[in-house]
């Protein structure tokens, strides 16, 4: 028996599902209160009949909600219960979303696209205050770029702006009773425009090169739907599109790789106030293909750096790295010796971006891609060098995954459990004596690599059965909305845990709930 009229029951639903969406990119109590709402809200609902009588017509609701019941089958007796249960209250929403969405009263397709907009004015509306962050705090740079996102992970929110282009894309060309229509295309248009732009900007590869993959299938499918000679040229055209990126990574790798040529043997030991340089020749640290421990005085520049900044030399940047290493690296980056010339030729602006963290004068190009490329080449660099990878994302994951790897070999068949994730991560960085200091120490960044070390080989094929079951079962590969979030979150685990934080598993769970679940299908139910 509900507790309000069947209107006010559903009205409190589409509230829920709203604010749910609107919340993801922005705040994580609103997201945890949204879906109290809508659980609240199917209790006081009742009909546990007709509930249950849909959940046994569409098994594969249940099915996709088992991949919970895996989590807690799979809880062995945990040496870190702290860490077992944070794991399985991070992973309620698997358990009740798709239950709870795919028992209440059925949305129409204008519903649908009402939700999906409350989610993209909310990815936007993170956008705004993002860009506005940006323009009143320079100090972020493409060494600390996350700060672009103050609410949820740069990651996450980088996946969430790249659904949101597709989702604006579908509702201006997709020929459909729900498409934009005249002044809400531009609209539309524009938004997604800006929110491509603030892709670039937020410097995340993840999701540029997801963005591109899932663009790029796309574009083969739209290609083989056309009439014979123009799907030929969508053929070459496609087929030499992934070419422009390669030679673009391949430039810089080129740029990167071309060192300058030093004689040791007939080097100026003087500066021309005439103190000594130093130069260590062992060191291999480059910027821009210049080494950097070569013709240092360290005096100079200390007492010049007194005299352009209120930062102590020795002190820290706002990117929390030693100023002196930070400023050497940034004079080698514009080729210019390390002494009291050199510093003479920096201006304002080279000194705050010193101050802020800028270890490259590249860097300060907010706009361009070819930092982000140049500083991945320089973190691989550095790590070959120095086996050294804290604070270096790529060199970390490399870390991460050679201690996984260990982990999945010593525990192939049914994996660690559950909540025995990081006690076992721990355990093994010990055992390799990783150079990786204890803040770094962190999981696989890999979700298939963690569904895998977690539950082995058998509990892996099991979760990958219970994520592709319900999609085939449902064709859901037929909707180009949902075909767009599956392809984004699942590339998204081959560099992330997407499933291990709040935002990455409610964000996946919702869509693919509403997507496949919320919409008329093979049950018969009234709309009310």
């Amino acid at each position: 028996m509900p507790v309000f009229t069947t209107t006010i029951h559903r009205y409190i639903y589409l509230f829920g599902l709203a604010l749910l969406a609107f919340s993801l990119p922005l705040s994580s109590f609103g997201t945890s209160i949204s879906q109290l709402i809508i659980l609240g809200n199917w209790i006081l609902e009742g009909d546990f009949k007709e509930k249950w009588d849909i959940l046994k017509s569409r098994k594969s609701i249940l099915v996709f909600s088992s991949i919970f019941i895996i989590h807690a089958i799979w809880l062995f007796p945990p040496q870190d219960y702290l860490y077992a249960f944070n794991d399985l209250k991070i992973k309620v929403p698997i358990l009740v979303l798709p239950i709870l969405i795919g028992t209440s009263s059925l949305l129409s397709k204008k519903l649908l696209r009402s939700i999906l907009m409350f989610f993209t004015v909310g990815v936007l509306l993170g956008s705004l205050i993002s860009i506005t962050l940006f323009m009143l705090k320079p100090s972020v740079n493409v060494t600390n770029y996350r700060e672009l996102s103050p609410f949820i992970s740069h990651i996450r929110f980088s996946l969430m702006i790249a659904f949101s282009v597709f989702i604006l894309i579908y509702y201006c060309f997709a020929k459909t009773d729900v498409a934009f229509l005249g002044y809400w295309k531009i609209v539309g248009i524009l938004i997604s425009l800006w929110l491509l732009v603030f892709l670039v900007l937020l410097k995340s590869l993840t999701g540029l090169i997801i963005f591109g993959i899932v663009s790029y299938i796309f574009l083969w499918v739209f290609s083989l739907k056309n009439k014979r000679w123009v799907k030929w040229l969508y053929f070459f055209v496609l087929i030499g599109l992934p070419l422009l990126p390669g030679l673009y990574i391949y430039k810089v790798s080129t740029q990167f790789t071309n060192l300058e040529s030093i004689d040791f043997s007939k080097l100026e030991n003087k500066t021309k106030s005439g103190n000594d340089y130093t130069f260590n020749s062992d060191a291999k640290s480059i910027e821009n293909g210049n080494i950097v421990w070569v013709y240092f005085c360290e005096k100079e520049i200390k007492n010049e750096w007194s005299k352009k900044s209120n930062i102590d030399y020795f002190g820290k940047d706002k990117g929390g790295n030693e100023v002196r290493y930070t400023l050497v690296r940034y004079l080698t980056s514009k080729g210019l010796r390390k002494d009291s010339v050199s510093m003479c030729q920096l201006n304002n602006e080279d000194i705050k971006a010193i101050e802020n963290g800028v270890p490259n004068y590249l860097f300060l190009n907010e706009w361009k891609v070819y930092p982000l490329i140049y500083n991945l080449f320089w973190q691989l660099y550095e790590y070959r060098n120095t086996n050294e990878a804290g604070g270096m994302s790529l060199p970390q994951r490399i870390e991460y995954l050679k201690a996984a790897k260990e982990i999945i070999s010593k525990n192939i068949l049914f994996g660690v459990g559950t909540g025995n994730v990081r006690v076992t991560f721990d355990k093994q960085y010990e055992i390799m004596k990783s150079s990786l200091q204890k803040e770094w120490r962190l999981r696989a960044h890999n979700q298939l690599v963690t569904f895998l070390l977690t539950f082995g080989i058998f509990g892996f094929v099991l979760i990958l059965f219970l994520l592709f079951y319900p999609v085939i079962k449902e064709n859901g590969f037929s909707d180009f909305l949902f075909s767009a979030l599956f392809i984004i979150m699942f590339f998204s685990f081959f560099n992330e845990d997407t499933f291990e934080t709040q935002a990455g598993v409610t964000f996946f769970i919702l869509f693919y709930s509403l997507l496949l679940f919320s919409g008329k299908k093979e049950v018969v139910q009234n709309e009310q």
